[in-house]
């Protein structure tokens, strides 16, 4: 019974110290380096993601502006995608990038900012989702004419 509860005390002692390590703020350095590098990839899959968006604009322009409704219908919703990925691609990015600020704080401080960069990723990531419903709600609109 007591090598159990050795055992028992041990890991809750291990349990706690990770717990604790959890929220332990770094040094500013290595918050500066780590924001640095997070800005970059930033930076980086937002570009990528412009440069298929504008890819996809100039697949779609012939159909864009097509007299077939079903047509100028598939171009809005292929913009649309792609313009939700670009959205999607600068939530990311920013909540990567507030997560890594927020490790120059510790405890409670540093759980409740990565809670509000979470939130703020969700409100974007729900903003642009919805701008991409409205416009397959439009697409099918303009598609419907030809039905």
């Amino acid at each position: 019974m007591n090598k159990s509860f050795l055992t028992s005390v041990t890991a809750c002692a291990a349990v706690a110290l990770m717990l604790s390590a959890c929220n332990r703020a770094e040094s500013p350095s290595e918050v500066s380096a780590d924001v640095a590098e997070a800005q970059a990839e930033r930076q980086d899959s937002v570009a990528d993601a412009r440069v298929d968006q504008a890819e996809v604009q100039a697949d779609t322009a012939e159909a864009a502006t097509s007299r077939d409704p079903d047509d100028r219908g598939d171009a809005m919703e292929d913009r649309a995608e792609a313009q939700y990925n670009t959205a999607l691609a600068e939530a990311q990015g920013d909540l990567d990038v507030a997560k890594q600020g927020c490790e120059s704080l510790r405890g409670d401080a540093q759980a409740s900012c990565k809670q509000s960069a979470e939130a703020a990723f969700q409100a974007a990531r729900s903003d642009a989702r919805s701008a991409l419903e409205a416009e397959r709600r439009r697409s099918d609109q303009t598609q419907a004419i030809d039905n």
